[in-house]
């Protein structure tokens, strides 16, 4: 058997030989090394490469640079990158310029050899399609999809080439919750996905030996009966294909596409296409994940994990022109714990602190998933609730402050400990129509409550005539309510 080449850079001799060390444990590679990126150009000239593997962090020349001119010079070259834990963002760019896969640093040789291994398997397979590469033009296709981020975007484009490159007419995409054991269906074509709510479950029952070994694109050579549902018929499916989507570890989510025409409607081509498409899109998915998972640690609050302030205010602005282009409602709920300071002075802030995650799970569990969360600050937290009067908005408020009213935080370390709200309400458009002033009355609100009775809804009233509005009770205690 023929050896891959593979070129290791980077500018420390010690983590060349360990590379070397590793994948030569395999002898199915040979090693070749380059101290920089200088050095690793006039070998990658002079030679011929499968591989490039490249540390991201080299004194005068980086690994991006490198890259760069691989991209420009060898754009059929791939390269993966070693990089640091804490320099994800890193590994994020380095794919988006065009790397193949990365590794974090320190090196674990076993999942080393996975990615390399892969990679190989990747190149491999791109030069064995060359022809159908060529005549689909999948390169172009497989760079768009290395370059996509956006998890969402991502999805949604490897399922539309898929549909494109198959010639598929029917089928959906499902994305799996590993901890949940829950599947949901993201995006559909070619038939009424509210008539087959559980399509993605009645596939899996009819499948799961299918899909639950699969490794790449497969085509069941026996058909089992699922049905799909037209305006006017029921039909079964003749032909189906399933396309695994997975990160380097996990199974995410699965491609169905079927037929309820032709039997035999995918063939060895069309699992070629996918197989070229999905190892594209794992190292994307993988990639992609990383990215949100970034950007959702830059939006939420380190300790309630709901939203936070700096975000609350893009839900607002979004939610506001929502409201105004489709001519609806939507309410703004201002919280703050009643007395909590004291809470802080008698059991500490370590307590305090973990009341205050228990109170972000009770407001999550209080709205609906088109509703947001976000912690203002201290003991604060606003809540945005789309297409909701004030009335509406006062009905959830009410339930809230019961809620809280009656629960006894802390009760699993023996504490038993007891809080109330004061809530205030501002609504659009019937309290005001900007953002800056629906927060001004719905905290006016919550300290009308705050400052008086205290476990008490207000909400604001509008009154043109003055600069202020007044604020109206809703509920709370016996006393608030006279």
């Amino acid at each position: 058997m023929k050896k891959s080449n593979i070129l290791v850079v980077d500018d420390d001799k010690f983590a060349r030989v360990f590379c070397r060390e590793i994948l030569e444990e395999e002898q199915v590679f040979e090693i070749h090394e380059a101290s920089g990126v200088d050095e690793a150009i006039d070998r990658i000239n002079k030679g011929s490469f499968d591989l490039v593997i490249s540390d991201m962090v080299m004194p005068e020349k980086t690994g991006f640079d490198l890259i760069e001119w691989v991209s420009n010079e060898m754009p059929n070259l791939k390269v993966i990158v070693i990089t640091g834990h804490g320099t994800v963002e890193s590994a994020v760019k380095a794919m988006k310029m065009g790397a193949l896969d990365y590794i974090r640093k320190p090196l674990n040789p076993p999942e080393f050899k996975i990615v390399v291994h892969r990679a190989i398997e990747q190149i491999r397979l791109a030069k064995e399609n060359e022809e159908l590469r060529n005549s689909l033009k999948l390169h172009t296709i497989g760079s768009k999809i290395t370059r996509t981020i956006e998890i969402e975007e991502l999805y949604e484009l490897v399922f539309d080439l898929l549909l494109q490159e198959t010639g598929a007419t029917r089928g959906f995409l499902y994305l799996v919750d590993q901890e949940q054991g829950e599947s949901n269906v993201i995006i559909s074509e070619g038939f009424d996905i509210e008539l087959n709510n559980k399509i993605d479950s009645a596939v899996f029952s009819a499948y799961s030996d299918v899909i639950s070994s699969a490794k790449g694109p497969v085509v069941p050579d026996q058909i089992r009966p699922v049905n799909v549902k037209f305006r006017s018929s029921v039909d079964p499916m003749l032909s189906i294909m399933f396309v695994p989507m997975r990160n380097k570890t996990d199974l995410v989510g699965m491609v169905v596409f079927f037929d309820t025409e032709r039997d035999g409607a995918f063939g060895e081509r069309d699992t070629q296409v996918a197989t070229f498409l999905s190892d594209h899109a794992g190292a994307a998915i993988e990639n992609a994940l990383l990215y949100s998972q970034a950007k959702i640690l830059t939006i939420t609050d380190d300790l309630t994990n709901v939203f936070n302030y700096r975000y609350l205010n893009n839900i607002l602005d979004r939610e506001l022109l929502r409201a105004q282009r489709l001519n609806t409602h939507m309410s703004i709920l201002f919280l703050d714990l009643d007395s909590f300071k004291q809470v802080n002075d008698r059991h500490g802030h370590l307590v305090g602190s973990k009341i205050l995650i228990e109170v972000a799970g009770i407001l999550k569990q209080a709205i609906r998933k088109v509703d947001a969360v976000a912690r203002y600050g201290g003991d604060e937290y606003i809540l945005v609730l789309t297409d909701t009067t004030s009335k509406g908005a006062g009905t959830v408020a009410e339930r809230i402050r019961e809620t809280v009213e009656k629960y006894e935080f802390m009760k699993e370390e023996g504490y038993n400990i007891r809080l109330t709200v004061s809530i205030g309400i501002a609504s659009y458009p019937e309290h005001a129509s900007c953002k800056i002033e629906l927060l001004h009355l719905a905290d006016e609100a919550m300290y009308r409550g705050k400052h008086g009775r205290k476990n008490i809804v207000y909400t604001a009233v509008s009154d043109k005539t003055s600069k202020r509005s007044p604020i109206s009770p809703i509920s709370g205690t016996k006393e608030g309510q006279g």
